[in-house]
């Protein structure tokens, strides 16, 4: 097998596209090296048994195409891990922890408008109003999940760097064929917060749409679920990283329900719904 000079390769993979360049990841190891920090795109840390040196090791390795992250639920960091993940992650777009909003509070030099939030799991005397009302502005806007002690910051509509596409959509008048002839087709592009109107009930059919229409969708706040259309959501749309019922008042985490014991799990409880 012929090898070529390594000044050779550094100059095609600065020619290839960043879409293509995972190929290269297998080539050997200099070209591992080489486009390690801009294939990567999302990273989910288990949750126990990583320490902070871990999370920034990590990091230095493979930051600068990170677009996605979760850290470990219900687990403290210290501020100086999401300094270092937001100067050295220019590509973020979505970042769930179990950070306090204070602490939050303190990074907001250091965030970008468009970049979501989401915090789960934290003491509930601790989410305070009076900090998160910082992030609520013209370009930011905070949702409270109505279930547990969360939080959810994303931006709104009028972010600059965006080219100001609708973000979010909290309510719309219920007529027949509005969801999937008019909302979904002209705003699902951009969307990242959607709750269906009450009438809109998530079947299989509502579901197909918003996995073709919506490809940023990051929360989803639903009337009420049947299990064909939550099955279809969980299994195709894989931006998502939470559903709320307000039925059942049940908060359904994505990124911790993709083994299929718990997805059967979750499954089961809908199976009423048919």
């Amino acid at each position: 097998m012929i090898s070529l000079p390594n000044e050779l390769l550094m100059r095609i993979i600065q020619l290839t596209d960043r879409q293509d360049l995972t190929e290269y990841l297998f080539v050997c190891k200099y070209t591992f090296h080489l486009v390690r920090q801009r294939v990567y795109k999302k990273v989910i840390f288990p949750d126990n048994q990583v320490t902070e040196a871990d999370v920034i090791s990590f990091f230095k390795l493979y930051a600068n195409g990170i677009e996605t992250i979760k850290l470990p639920q219900s687990q403290e960091f210290s501020s100086l891990v999401y300094e270092y993940i937001l100067i050295h992650c220019p590509r973020l777009d979505f970042l769930q922890s179990s950070i306090y909003p204070k602490q939050l509070k303190s990074l907001k030099y250091l965030m970008r408008s468009s970049t979501c939030f989401m915090t789960t799991e934290i003491p509930v005397d601790l989410i305070t109003h009076h900090d998160l009302d910082t992030f609520h502005s013209s370009v930011q806007t905070t949702t409270y999940f109505p279930c547990c002690a969360s939080f959810f910051i994303f931006p709104s509509e009028l972010v600059p760097e965006k080219n100001s596409p609708l973000t979010q959509i909290s309510h719309y008048f219920h007529h027949p064929g509005a969801l999937s002839n008019a909302i979904l087709p002209t705003f699902g592009s951009d969307l990242i917060a959607l709750t269906l109107n009450p009438y809109d009930v998530l079947t299989a059919s509502v579901a197909r749409l918003i996995v073709a229409k919506c490809p940023r969708l990051r929360y989803l706040v639903v009337p009420s679920v049947k299990a064909e259309g939550l099955w279809m959501l969980l299994r195709w749309c894989h931006t998502l990283a939470a559903i709320v019922d307000h039925t059942r008042r049940l908060f359904i985490e994505i990124e911790n329900q993709r083994s299929k014991k718990e997805l059967h799990g979750i499954l089961e409880l809908y199976q009423g719904c048919k």
